[in-house]
């Protein structure tokens, strides 16, 4: 009987024992509740959802001299600029990331200028971002891997200015300024910088001011179309697409069912790069009518990007061209 009464006791003691428990629990998720909702209400609560990547937001060329940047990332961070892997400068951003750097052109080197982040202890991030300086005669610099590859030409009686471009794996390189006075266009339209890879992938890109539908071509063979409002910029990447050979790469503004606007540019495509011309690599191709630079990418392959000037003249093409996707 004295056992019958112990179990019942324990019984008893052990459902008491679970009340509180669950009384316990609800007032304490729900405080939780209630002070979660007033660091939300009082923007004291923040959901970290990652780091804030390292970008160039603006970039600015001054007399052909200075280059001034300005760029975001996390507030209240190291920032280090590198030139060709050595470092040059470093800043802070603000408690807004906001970071911004003057950096002095190199007329004789080409520039590889890229960010670093320091985020905490040894963690660093490195932006994915480049940023190209190229003079019109370039110092030849072994050990900065600084090559170059000149067609036979005098090109040292032009006022040709130095070239600066943003560039990213994957995306369309961005002209801050050309080493021709204009890009070419017609109209409404106009052609800027075209990217390739040796695989043949490619990307065509421009601005217009009217917005329509602008169509690509290699030779007479339609490769592309991408629609664009007025005003904006336009891209078209393709993969595996141009041929190695020489033709022209035309782009169409089409309004209304009519071609409102057509550039014609010559564009030679070089043949894949061995490994030892990929040693040596950035390199520069100069012509007449275009400048074509070779360089590698950050996590490997490399990128060609060819920029136009505006004074286009009649190149022997291969008129028989074959695109494929």
């Amino acid at each position: 009987m004295k056992l019958n009464y112990f179990w019942i006791l324990s019984a008893g003691l052990g459902i008491i024992l679970v009340l509180f428990v669950s009384l316990s629990s609800v007032k304490f998720f729900q405080n939780n509740s209630n002070s979660i909702d007033n660091k939300v209400a009082n923007n004291e609560y923040k959901v970290d959802t990652g780091i804030t990547p390292i970008n160039f937001s603006n970039v600015t060329i001054s007399n052909n001299r200075i280059i001034s940047i300005k760029g975001t990332s996390e507030p209240d961070r190291l920032i280090v600029l590198l030139n060709n892997n050595k470092r040059i400068n470093q800043i802070e951003s603000n408690n807004e990331g906001i970071w911004e750097a003057d950096v002095l052109l190199d007329n004789q080197n080409i520039m590889a200028i890229e960010v670093v982040m320091f985020y905490s202890g040894d963690i660093s991030i490195r932006g994915d971002e480049t940023l190209y300086s190229i003079p019109s005669v370039i110092k030849n610099n072994i050990n900065n891997q600084s090559v170059v590859s000149e067609n036979p030409y005098d090109h040292r009686d032009k006022e040709l200015n130095i070239l600066v471009m943003l560039t990213a794996p994957g995306g369309p390189s961005r002209i801050i300024q050309s080493p021709f006075n204009q890009t070419p266009s017609d109209g409404p339209l106009a052609m800027s910088a075209l990217d390739y890879d040796d695989s043949g992938g490619v990307i065509f890109s421009g601005t217009t001011n009217e917005a329509g539908l602008v169509k690509v071509y290699a030779g007479e063979i339609l490769v592309g179309e991408t629609r664009v409002e007025a005003g904006g910029r336009w891209n078209f990447i393709a993969g595996n697409l141009l041929p190695v050979g020489k033709y022209y790469i035309s782009s169409e503004l089409v309004k209304d069912e009519a071609v409102a606007a057509r550039i014609d540019v010559p564009f030679v495509r070089m043949m894949p790069l061995t490994s030892k011309e990929k040693t040596n690599l950035p390199r520069v191709v100069y012509d007449l009518e275009s400048w074509q630079i070779s360089r590698p990418l950050l996590g490997g392959g490399i990128q060609h990007t060819v920029i136009f000037g505006s004074e286009q003249k009649v190149l022997d093409t291969e008129t028989a061209i074959e695109v494929t996707e």
